[in-house]
């Protein structure tokens, strides 16, 4: 039996006996393998540690149980090996960024570490493959009013399938014109990725759903099955959208194709175009290049995604389309947390106020930089207007034709370009910048209350 044989034969071990006491020695032995081999066997082929895999697949097994709401979080604990609920619930917390209580409401669904399965295939040399969806709408920032990385992925990769989609509509019914985050203190002072999605991942499926299609959001694996992952769509002539990567801090990339057997990748995003984020030379195609793709910025913290478009999925009308965003809308105003580190909604506004108003700084370019960065959130309250309105809520439109106003201003206040550094030498210059973020909290929680 060869070696990749063993690790199958572990993985396939470890599967039939989640709820058995595991250890290295406990696999290893069941084998017929030396323990500190196969330790360092299983780690080289599947890129994670024997226990890591273990706690990964039991707390994944555990999420499903608790989706289904048959267990109560206690049972699920012990049940799982851990020796109290706090353990289990830091462990849970840790890989899917939400509370196991929680976890039935979080838009993380399909956020699951499957089981791994071995596959390894060698054939001669030179013959690596190439293959690239052409002519995929662009996804930069040279529409200073449409900045959303994600929104513009989305669009990007549909209309290479068919549709006609267009930003301002994608970005209301997707919920993104209503996204507020900023993080929690103890987490990060200034992320500049406040505006990220994976912040909200409860626009992920929604967004899809809302336009006919069937996606499965992967969490970042091992380099094969990702690999493999990503060409079998662009095989298909479907286009792939990775979150927090494979650029270095993208929101969202949209991949159009793979060179060299999948170990280079090819597609579009804002920051392909910034020589501190990316130094490789684009493709002929006008495609970023970017190899060591599963590296660096993806594989930080846990939050790489890849999103895989499975197909058509059931067709909504306009009234449950409107529903369905309705309550996702006040979920996206209301809730004070949505992912772990980061207010949510009222409570990010409320966080963006004062950390402008109590955080200290000696250098205002940190401080600068994340304002012009959250303002992406507020740039999108713009496309809420239509929406509403042509959905006969002319009551919701007006409040948020006040707040586009409101965010216009905000640009006004601390323009995009760095000039009002002087601004935050003195606090009380950046005054009337937080009483406009006041003023649109209070509106968004008038709005809230007529959803």
């Amino acid at each position: 039996m060869s070696w990749i044989e063993k690790i199958q034969e572990a993985v396939d071990y470890i599967e039939n006996n989640l709820l058995e006491e595991l250890s290295a020695e406990v696999i290893g032995k069941a084998i017929k393998y030396s323990s500190s081999s196969f330790q360092n066997l299983f780690s080289a082929i599947t890129g994670y540690s024997v226990m890591e895999y273990v706690r990964f697949r039991r707390l994944s097994c555990a999420a499903d149980e608790l989706i289904g709401g048959r267990v109560t979080v206690t049972e699920i604990a012990f049940k799982y090996g851990y020796d109290t609920v706090e353990a289990f619930s830091k462990a849970f917390k840790r890989l899917f960024r939400c509370a196991p209580s929680r976890i039935a409401i979080s838009g993380l669904n399909n956020f699951r570490f499957a089981p791994i399965s071995i596959q390894i295939s060698i054939s001669g040399g030179f013959s690596m493959r190439r293959n690239i969806i052409p002519n995929l709408q662009k996804v930069d920032w040279t529409d200073t009013k449409r900045q959303n990385e994600f929104v513009n992925s989305v669009v990007s990769t549909l209309n290479a399938i068919g549709e006609n989609l267009n930003y301002d509509d994608v970005c209301a019914v997707s919920g993104s014109a209503f996204r507020t985050s900023f993080s929690m203190p103890t987490a990060e002072l200034w992320n500049h990725g406040n505006y990220h999605v994976i912040h909200t991942p409860i626009i992920i499926e929604h967004i899809f759903r809302m336009l006919g299609y069937r996606v499965t959001p992967h969490v970042r694996g091992t380099y094969a099955i990702d690999k493999k992952l990503i060409m079998d769509s662009i095989d298909k002539g479907i286009p792939v959208i990775t979150l927090e990567g494979v650029i270095n801090c993208s929101d969202a990339c949209v991949i159009s194709g793979y060179d060299q057997d999948g170990d280079v990748l090819l597609g579009y995003n804002p920051f392909m175009y910034s020589e501190e984020d990316h130094k490789e030379e684009p493709d002929d195609t006008g495609y970023f290049r970017k190899s060591n793709w599963h590296d660096g910025f993806f594989a930080e913290g846990s939050k790489g995604r890849i999103l895989i478009i499975e197909g058509k999925g059931e067709g909504l009308s306009k009234e449950e389309i409107f529903a369905e965003t309705l309550k996702l809308i006040k979920r996206l105003i209301v809730e004070e947390y949505l992912t772990l580190g980061q207010y949510n909604g009222l409570a990010a506004h409320q966080a963006f106020v004062n950390a402008l108003m109590t955080y200290n700084w000696d250098d205002p370019f940190e401080p600068y930089l994340n304002v012009m960065c959250n303002y992406k959130q507020y740039l999108d309250r713009q496309y809420a207007v239509q929406f509403f309105y042509d959905n006969a809520r002319a009551d919701l439109a007006s409040i948020y034709e006040r707040i586009t106003r409101l965010s216009l201003e905000l640009e006004r206040l601390i323009p995009q370009d760095f000039s009002a550094a002087h601004l935050f030498g003195d606090k009380s210059s950046l005054k009337p910048y937080c009483n406009i973020l006041l003023e649109i909290s209070d509106l968004e929680s008038e709005a809230a209350k007529l959803m």
